[in-house]
């Protein structure tokens, strides 16, 4: 496995996206068997990663499984289409959808991520795009700001991306956010430089983390 890609990225990258194993192998250019290992020795090392693998890798087969079969939705569930659909096209969040809704945030979160698979898991890979799409376009306050900006600072003193996560003491999919669709949002040159950057080391040599499986 080449040295910039970590197994902890791997996980993140799995977790992250809405990737087969194969088309994750692709994305990251290495050995369909390199993500299959680190996955199954990630689910070993931690109960909690195994619950979060095991459930994505569920809802992804479900996805292909059923991406061309006809849902009926019955009455009871209309509430968790609706909320579905409200995201998709509001491209909202699980706060401002709760707010529409007249709903607690925490009911909207159970609604779309442990009731809606089971009803349409087609509508629930949508709303998972959304959501993602969200965490990399929320710059909508300085502390965000500030966060971006740093990263940016300290991309262009050297450090890799897991440097930058440690020292900001945030995730290493934060960094990647913060590095590619935040800065572009807030500063297009300084998106400009880092992407330079991240394009000729590969987002740099990263230290071995504890799913290494050495």
């Amino acid at each position: 496995m080449e040295s910039y890609i970590t197994s902890q990225c791997i996980v993140d990258e799995y977790l992250s996206n809405w990737f087969t194993y194969q088309e994750l192998a692709d994305y990251l250019c290495i050995p369909l068997g390199d993500v299959q290992r680190v996955l199954s020795i990630a689910s070993e090392v931690n109960p909690k990663i195994e619950s979060k693998i095991q459930r994505h890798h569920n809802h992804i087969e479900m996805y292909y499984d059923q991406l061309n079969k006809q849902v009926f939705i019955n009455e009871e569930n209309q509430i968790y289409v609706d909320i579905a659909e409200y995201m998709i096209e509001h491209k909202s969040s699980l706060s401002q959808t709760a707010q529409a809704f007249g709903l607690g945030k925490t009911t909207i979160s159970d609604y779309v991520h442990e009731r809606l698979p089971g009803i349409s898991i087609v509508l629930y890979k949508q709303v998972f795009d959304v959501l993602n799409y969200n965490k990399s376009f929320s710059i909508n306050n300085k502390c965000v700001i500030d966060q971006v900006l740093t990263s940016y600072s300290l991309l262009m003193q050297g450090m890799s991306s897991e440097e930058i996560a440690n020292v900001q003491n945030i995730g290493r999919n934060v960094v990647q956010r913060n590095l590619t669709n935040r800065l572009r949002l807030i500063d297009e040159k300084k998106y400009a430089e880092a992407q330079e950057i991240l394009s000729e080391n590969r987002m740099a040599p990263l230290r071995k983390n504890s799913f290494s499986g050495k």
